[in-house]
Order: C-alpha cells, then sequence, then structure tokens
C-alpha cells in the first residue's frame, strides 16, 4: 500500500474506493472522474486499487490518499498457487477495514468486480461488466450506449452517488513547462491493428524536422524505433513517469490508439491520434485540441501525407 505524500489537515469527508486496474491510458481516462470526487469533496478519502506498472499515471499529492497496488503480473507467473490466493485475500482485507462509503469500478471485469465486491464498501457501482459474474457482482445501473465517450459514461455514472460535475482536466502529477516547438511520437500501440507503420512515422518526422520542430521518438523497450537526424530517440529508454513528463511537455503529441495519446489530453496538449479497428466515439483521447484519423480498420490505412497536414493545422490553431 502506497500513501499519499502530501498530509490533508482533516479528512473528514466521505471515503472513496476506485477500482481501475489497468491499462495506463484507461487509467488516464479514469482520472477525470476520480478528478470530479476530489473537486467535490476535497476532504474525502480517495483509495485507487491499481496494478503495479500503471501506478506513475495517478498524482499522488493531490489527487488520491492512497494507493492499493495490485502486483498482477507476479500473479500470473504463479496463477492459482496457495501464496497468490493468500495475498488476493490480504488485498481484499485491507480494503474491507478502510470500510468505505462508496466504491465505483472503472473497468467492469472479473477481477475488479471481486475486488470492490469483497471491499464491501457501503454503496457500490460499476461502469460495466464483460461477464455474467460481474454483473452479478455489483450493480451496473444502465449499458453503456454505443457512441458515448468512456470519460464521459464513467463521469455519467457517478452522477448515482450525487452530482459530480465533468473537470475540464483531470488532476496528474506535476509536469514540466512545454517545450517551444517540440514534438514528441509514439511509435507503438498494444494491438497489431492500432500500430502506425514506422516507415509512415518517418515520414511525418523528417516534415516536422523540416518546419523546424525538434522531434522526439517515445516508446517501451522493444518498440519500433526510428534514427533520423535532426530527431531523437527515447524508445526503451525512458520510464513510464519520464515518457509521461515529455508528452506534458510537447508542443504537440503524435500517436496511435495508445496511452499516451490520453496522457496528451489530461494535459491539455494537443494531440494528433491515429486511430484502428476501435471507435473513436469511445476511444479517442478526450480533449478539444486533439484531431483523429481513421480510415477503416487499420491504422496504417491513413496516409502519412495526412498526419503531416492534420499536425499543421493542429499547430497553426494554437497559434490563432
Amino acid at each position: 500500500m502506497e500513501k499519499r505524500t502530501k498530509t490533508q489537515s482533516a479528512l473528514d469527508g466521505p471515503r472513496f474506493l476506485i477500482v481501475r486496474f489497468s491499462a495506463i491510458g484507461d487509467c488516464v481516462m479514469a482520472t477525470w472522474a476520480t478528478t470530479a470526487i476530489r473537486q467535490r469533496y476535497p476532504n474525502a478519502f480517495i483509495c485507487w486499487a491499481v496494478e503495479e506498472r500503471c501506478v506513475d499515471v495517478i498524482d499522488r499529492d493531490e489527487l488520491v490518499n492512497e494507493l492499493m497496488v495490485v502486483p498482477r503480473q507476479k500473479w500470473r507467473s504463479q496463477r492459482w498457487t496457495p501464496k497468490v490466493l493468500g495475498e488476493q485475500i490480504e488485498i481484499c482485507r485491507k480494503l474491507k477495514r478502510m470500510n468505505f462509503d462508496f466504491g465505483i469500478d472503472l473497468q467492469g471485469h472479473l477481477k475488479t468486480a471481486v475486488c470492490l465486491k469483497f471491499a464491501r464498501p457501503k454503496r457500490r457501482i460499476s461502469v460495466n461488466a464483460t461477464d455474467a459474474i460481474s454483473k452479478l457482482l455489483n450493480p451496473v445501473p444502465e449499458r453503456m450506449p454505443a457512441k458515448a465517450h468512456w470519460v464521459e459514461w464513467q463521469n455519467h455514472v457517478l452522477q448515482n452517488f450525487g452530482p459530480f460535475p465533468l473537470p475540464i482536466l483531470p488532476i496528474m502529477p506535476c509536469a514540466p513547462k512545454v517545450q517551444p516547438k517540440l514534438v514528441t511520437i509514439s511509435t507503438s500501440a498494444g494491438h497489431p491493428s492500432k500500430v502506425y507503420p514506422i516507415n509512415q512515422w518517418r515520414a511525418v518526422a523528417q516534415n516536422l524536422v523540416a518546419d523546424g520542430y525538434q522531434v522526439a521518438f517515445l516508446g517501451a523497450l522493444g518498440d519500433p524505433d526510428i534514427e533520423l537526424e535532426g530527431a531523437r530517440s527515447y524508445v526503451g529508454k525512458l520510464s513510464l513517469a519520464q515518457s509521461m513528463s515529455m508528452v506534458a511537455s510537447s508542443e504537440l503529441h503524435l500517436a496511435g490508439d495508445t496511452g499516451t495519446g490520453h496522457m496528451a489530453a489530461a494535459y491539455g496538449v494537443p494531440v494528433v491520434s491515429v486511430f484502428g479497428h476501435m471507435d473513436p466515439a469511445n476511444y479517442r483521447p478526450y480533449t478539444h485540441r486533439g484531431v483523429v484519423l481513421r480510415r477503416g480498420m487499420e491504422a496504417s490505412a491513413v496516409t502519412s501525407e495526412e498526419v503531416i497536414e492534420a499536425s499543421r493545422t493542429l499547430i497553426r490553431s494554437q497559434i490563432a
């Protein structure tokens, strides 16, 4: 369990449990609903149950008081062992001892449904249920409309606990100042149909470098990398927190349908997103300072010329 780094003078407000284990972009989208809680109840106690790999996207100074870190990567390698079962039971016991007034599952999978159920908040609710058991474990008041955005839907379900205005931007970990003329490009994504071909990113980057921009490539270890004169590659060289800091300091961010696009939106950074099979109506970066490009089920169908034009147009619109 990880405690909040700044102590509040009083925690006399209601006690909330947020359950969203993963993934990185989805956890970023969940910060809007969590921020709505914090803004309505500044003295609330808020605990977030989350996987270890996603911890760094959650602000621990102002947004949450505690994190309950769920080591699911380790559990996968030791599945069904007495040791893992014991650890899972102990986490549920710790959550139960926190005596939550409200609990909300912002994921709706069996793993998160079990967590919320056995934490035993006085009132609990889920935004979704991906299987029949999850639906039985926690109340799911409505089915998500086909064209609803996840940020708006999560906030809508939260209204079952009272009025919670949707924030313009969520509370995120502190960001550095924007570096003028810095454009960051995320080179990969979590699904093959979401991946924008590396040669097309190269063409985009070459044009932006020619326009006088500093281009930086971002990605995890093993992601596609690019060597390009006038650009810098940080692929496989940065932690999640460092990559997030780079995105936050960008004048523009470019990405496929992946977590860094949601980071840019959460920090108010203009973002161009290239989508494949997922519906942007549900999963686009939640921002008015963004452009989504999509041509069918494969991200590769979007041309580099379209990305370049969208990037230049978005940059001009911010200057105007």
